[in-house]
């Protein structure tokens, strides 16, 4: 797994890969990888399900809008990730959502910035873009992560208090208008 835009997983790190939602359904790459663990972030109208003798699978549910709030997520996420077993991260395309995720798991794991953690995860699967939401919201975990020394613990992320920017309102907005 090189980072090929073509290809369906791309490996980030030991353990870590990221994909689309089209991988998450092959049960025999997954296999041929390794993985043992499924973390879908996504809306729950989709998602595979697996066998739990198999996966060990949890389930986000998050829509990709400039206006949505995942890094309230981020704390179960990350813990989810952490461990030995081999991982999958996806959404739809495995390019916004997931890839904050896997994202944010690299700012922690390497004490990266956002920019080294999101310049690193590009370099190994071309088409991460995170929705500008996302990427406020990551540049708000970086402050967190360096004032809590990087303990996610010592985070509470279900109070973090991150409210759209008037911008990001409208363009959200017109997003909409244009449908």
């Amino acid at each position: 797994m090189g980072c090929s835009v073509d290809e369906p997983i791309n490996k980030i790190i030991e353990n870590l890969y990221l994909g689309d939602y089209n991988s998450s359904k092959d049960i025999s790459l997954l296999k041929e990888l390794g993985i043992t663990k499924v973390l879908s972030v996504l809306d729950y109208t989709y998602g595979p399900n697996y066998n739990p003798k198999e996966f060990i699978h949890k389930k986000i549910n998050v829509d990709d809008f400039v206006i949505t709030n995942i890094i309230k997520y981020f704390g179960e996420c990350l813990h989810f990730i952490q461990g030995e077993e081999k991982i999958l991260v996806h959404c739809f395309a495995g390019i916004s959502r997931s890839a904050t995720i896997v994202i944010a798991y690299v700012m922690w794991i390497k004490k990266w910035t956002f920019k080294e953690a999101l310049d690193y995860v590009k370099k190994k699967r071309q088409i991460v873009f995170p929705n500008d939401g996302f990427k406020d919201q990551l540049k708000l975990f970086e402050k967190l992560l360096v004032d809590n020394n990087y303990d996610i613990d010592k985070i509470n992320f279900s109070e973090i208090k991150w409210e759209p920017s008037q911008k990001l309102i409208e363009i959200h907005c017109n997003l909409l208008r244009s449908f």
